[in-house]
């Protein structure tokens, strides 16, 4: 056996082996060095943390493939107020008519005289009181007026009958006997004797055209008319305004002056 030589390491076949294992190493170091660079390539890093936007609506975050909520404005509803009251116009403004109720409640024979010939005392209707030579005018149930009259002369055989109806048509001006005139005649009725009416007091004129009233001192004193219901001339224009016409009225006959109704 021939000792070690010194040329050992020079010999082709070993320089030929130490290439291939240099080559080996140098493979087996690029693999392991892939192999860490695909490791790192599969981890995922640890992303920054996003928060998340709470809808006011709903709890539930909601799912980034759909729209954002819409936000939803509640408008409360305001309560109704009341409409105002139309401004009336100047032709629509009117001076009261003073209530019934502020007049005086009549006498209770009167209230029971209506209601004895079937009217409602709560009404208008009209009582002329021969007796007291006086009129009374009910108006709701209220004493609207109580006027003087004249009434028929019965010691001249004009008497006044005891009558009970309505007031008729208004004749206004008219002409009575012995050529005297008489103004807001409101007819009543017809009898042998004529037509009976109510009317203000005759009158005559004068060549001025002023007007005498006769009978001036009997209303409310003494029956003293032809048969006719006299009343003052400022009283007979307060009746036509009044408009008696349709107006139930009791003529009470006469049995004597200042007879008590009570």
């Amino acid at each position: 056996m021939q000792p070690f030589s010194k040329h050992f390491f020079l010999r082709p076949f070993w320089l030929i082996a130490l290439v291939v294992l240099l080559a080996l190493v140098a493979w087996g170091g690029s693999l392991a060095f892939s192999s860490r660079a695909e490791t790192a390539a599969r981890v995922t890093p640890t992303p920054t943390k996003t928060p998340t936007v709470v809808s006011l609506v709903s709890a539930t975050a909601p799912s980034p493939t759909s729209a954002p909520p819409t936000a939803v404005v509640v408008t409360p509803t305001p309560s109704p107020l009341p409409s105002p009251s139309p401004t009336p116009l100047f032709s629509d403004i009117s001076t009261p008519t003073p209530s019934p109720l502020s007049l005086p409640t009549p006498e209770p024979w009167l209230r029971q005289l209506a209601q004895s010939y079937g009217l409602d005392p709560n009404r208008d209707y009209i009582v002329i009181d021969q007796n007291n030579q006086e009129m009374h005018i009910i108006e709701a149930g209220r004493l609207a007026k109580r006027l003087h009259v004249t009434t028929g002369n019965p010691e001249f055989g004009w008497t006044t009958p005891a009558w009970f109806g309505v007031v008729g048509e208004y004749w206004g001006t008219f002409k009575g006997r012995g050529g005297v005139m008489a103004d807001e005649g409101w007819w009543l009725f017809k009898r042998p004797g004529g037509n009976f009416l109510i009317h203000g007091l005759p009158y005559t004129l004068d060549k001025q055209g002023v007007k005498h009233y006769k009978g001036m001192d009997d209303l409310g004193a003494s029956p003293a008319s032809n048969g006719c219901i006299r009343l003052a001339p400022d009283d007979a224009a307060w009746f036509t305004q009044w408009n008696p016409a349709g107006k139930p009225i009791i003529i009470l006959p006469y049995t004597g002056l200042h007879a008590n109704q009570g």
